[in-house]
């Protein structure tokens, strides 16, 4: 009897906590349209200035209707840390994306998956290749493909974009993969190439009205205006075959006995008969690696090369500090603690120009309450990490490149390290952040101490925009890249 009045307590307390929720508001938003919301308003590129133009109006915690769907845009610090970091085990999970998890297959990915055991296995393996024990031999593959960038460089500058996708493709297909790539016209790095710009547009978020009216997903290809089952077929179709393709070169190369260090390599030799289940996560979580770090790092090349050209005094201090360090040699990646200021010019660059400004979606189990706003369950949360870097409360002069701003540290509440946010959120930061960060450092190092950066000229247009689906990009731009030796 006494079990049963507890029971009937906690049942009623339910209830009337329910009812109070019920009554408090959801977030201010957009009004949007009769049925659709704002799902048509929502651009398909550049899609987060569109939304931190909305947070001045509605605040920093937004709520935006997209047909049947409930999205909650976060656009301060104190909320992405309050939820994210703080509630991590309620907003951990993935929402059902279903242009690009269902229907272009993704969420069988780490990045995409839903949190659970499956994805924590798959975490479990990047950080374990990505840790401290491996740090040598991934500072070698950097280090050693970074010296061939430098004399591609030196031979043509003006390929300098070209030299940057084969430079991280290089780096990351013989980490995970011991593939070696000669050239930007390599077989594999075209098909990988495309495979990323198609995976990049179906998951931005509001491009496909799918998203918003998930049953039209059940819609015949065939069927006027479905050529967004089309592009899901083609996308799903081509990121498999890929996906595949580079796991049995791996694993080839291992039969002949002629196999380099790499993380496949290195999962099957520790261990001598996997499951078909186990060789399945392995070449999802492998493909992980190319898919999260190459198109993004890409990203981050080009604009510290846009900075350095478009800000010669501080290319003057960040080269002297490199010349200081070196003394007539390349850098190293063991180099970066004794190079702080060129950290900081880093660390802008990630501000500046996020390769991920919107970090991907995180989604909200159950029902919760925040700053006097009803959060719903199954609400797709967008941490809006451009509005966030560009936050004249937190940066000051957030359009103007300040390395020096991150000197001061005695304010904790002013210029926190850009770092913590460009990388993701919570119990969904990217593990392979490290892998980015040593790259960057060492191809901007290596550039510092062998060229000049100089007379951007933008090759669309007057000026150079950011742009892109889930990814951003500059512009297609020129530049001046002279030997430093010669000046």
């Amino acid at each position: 009897m006494f079990r049963l009045a507890i029971l009937c307590l906690i049942a009623l307390l339910a209830y009337r906590i329910s009812k109070v929720l019920r009554r408090l508001p959801v977030p201010p938003g957009p009004r949007g349209l009769p049925v659709f919301g704002s799902a048509l308003e929502i651009p398909k590129e550049c899609s987060w200035l569109t939304f931190a133009q909305w947070a001045k109006t509605y605040g920093p915690i937004m709520h935006v209707s997209c047909m049947t769907s409930s999205i909650i845009v976060l656009s301060s610090r104190e909320a992405i840390i309050d939820l994210l970091e703080k509630k991590n085990a309620v907003y951990s999970d993935r929402p059902i994306m279903t242009m690009a998890g269902e229907l272009a297959g993704l969420k069988r990915l780490v990045a995409f998956a839903p949190y659970g055991q499956r994805h924590r296995e798959g975490r479990k393996l990047i950080t374990g290749a990505l840790g401290p024990r491996k740090a040598p031999e991934l500072h070698a593959i950097q280090e050693a493909k970074t010296l061939v960038f430098i004399s591609r460089l030196t031979e043509s500058p003006a390929e300098f974009r070209t030299h940057i996708r084969w430079l991280v493709a290089s780096i990351v297909l013989e980490a995970t993969y011991g593939i070696t790539i000669d050239s930007y016209d390599d077989p594999f790095l075209l098909e990988v190439e495309k495979s990323l710009a198609e995976i990049s547009d179906v998951s931005a978020p509001g491009a496909y009205l799918v998203d918003a009216i998930p049953s039209l997903k059940y819609v015949p290809e065939w069927f006027p205006a479905a050529s967004f089952k089309r592009i899901a077929r083609e996308t799903r179709e081509r990121s498999y075959a890929l996906e595949d393709k580079l796991y049995q070169a791996a694993r080839r190369q291992l039969d002949r006995g002629s196999a380099t260090p790499s993380f496949v390599a290195d999962l099957l030799k520790h261990n001598y008969d996997p499951t078909q289940d186990d060789h399945t996560l392995y070449a999802e979580v492998a493909v992980m690696f190319y898919g999260a770090g190459a198109d993004t790092t890409v990203s981050s090349i080009l604009s510290f090369f846009l900075i350095m050209a478009t800000h010669p005094d501080i290319q003057r201090k960040a080269q002297a500090e490199v010349d200081s360090v070196t003394s007539g040699r390349l850098p190293i990646c063991s180099d970066r603690e004794d190079m702080p200021y060129l950290g900081a010019v880093l660390k802008e660059v990630h501000r500046c120009n996020p390769v991920l400004p919107l970090a991907l979606p995180h989604y909200v189990r159950e029902e919760d309450v925040y700053a006097g706003y009803r959060i719903p369950a199954g609400s797709t949360i967008l941490p809006n990490t451009w509005a966030i870097l560009h936050d004249p409360e937190l940066y000051p002069h957030p359009d103007e490149v300040i390395p020096e701003r991150y000197y001061d540290c005695s304010n904790g509440d002013l210029n926190p390290d850009p770092q913590d946010f460009a990388f993701g959120y919570g119990r969904r930061v990217c593990p392979g952040r490290t892998l980015a960060e040593d790259t960057l450092f060492i191809v901007a190092a290596s550039v510092l101490a062998s060229f000049n950066i100089t007379s951007v000229v933008p090759l669309k247009g007057e000026t150079i925009e950011y742009r892109g689906g889930a990814i951003s990009h500059p512009d297609d731009f020129a530049c001046g890249i002279l030997p430093r030796r010669s000046t």
